[in-house]
């Protein structure tokens, strides 16, 4: 995985894309097609109609997604913490008359603020929520008796290698 992928991105494989395929035949091709083009089977899923293993095609890595909650915690709680702290700073010396008259709890109140709501983020975004529509539609085709193909990818630019490959039936992430 790159660096520019993602600051709080645990996981090997950030990027995915899907495609649906009226057959076996047609998402065996579809895998070929890719791993021709440099992109290893192993990070290519098949989920077939009834596939009982569909949730882990399509999330692989539970590890590196707990790793990514970790980190994203941590490193919003920071920056949280760090700007609540400024803005006190800030409050405190030139704001209204009730932050500098009390500057401790101004710099408690406010600084405890700001790391709540960067912590609500780094959960929005950690528990990655543009997931949710590859998912559903690889739910959909199975329960349609259609074939889905997920290609985990570990960079941008294999992802859109991906995404030309397999066409207009693609899903990205």
């Amino acid at each position: 995985m790159s660096e520019h992928d993602g600051a709080v991105s645990g996981e090997s494989y950030p990027h995915k894309i899907s495609a649906e395929f009226d057959s076996q035949v047609a998402a065996e091709r579809g895998a070929e097609s890719l791993e021709g083009l440099g992109i290893p089977l192993a990070q290519i899923r098949i989920i077939q109609p009834d596939d009982p293993n569909m949730a882990k095609k399509i999330e692989p890595e539970t590890q590196g997604i707990a790793r990514s909650l970790v980190k994203a915690h941590v490193r919003f709680g920071v920056v949280g913490l760090v700007v609540g702290l400024a803005v006190a700073g800030l409050l405190v010396t030139v704001g209204p008359a009730l932050t500098r008259t009390s500057p401790v709890m101004t710099f408690i109140a406010v600084s405890f603020l700001f790391a709540v709501l960067a912590l609500m983020l780094a959960g929005a975004v950690a528990l990655r929520p543009d997931h949710d529509v590859l998912i559903e539609k690889a739910r959909m085709a199975k329960n349609e008796g259609r074939w889905t193909v997920v290609v985990h990818c570990d960079s941008v630019e294999q992802q859109k290698l991906a995404q030309a490959t397999m066409g207009d039936s693609t899903h990205t992430l």
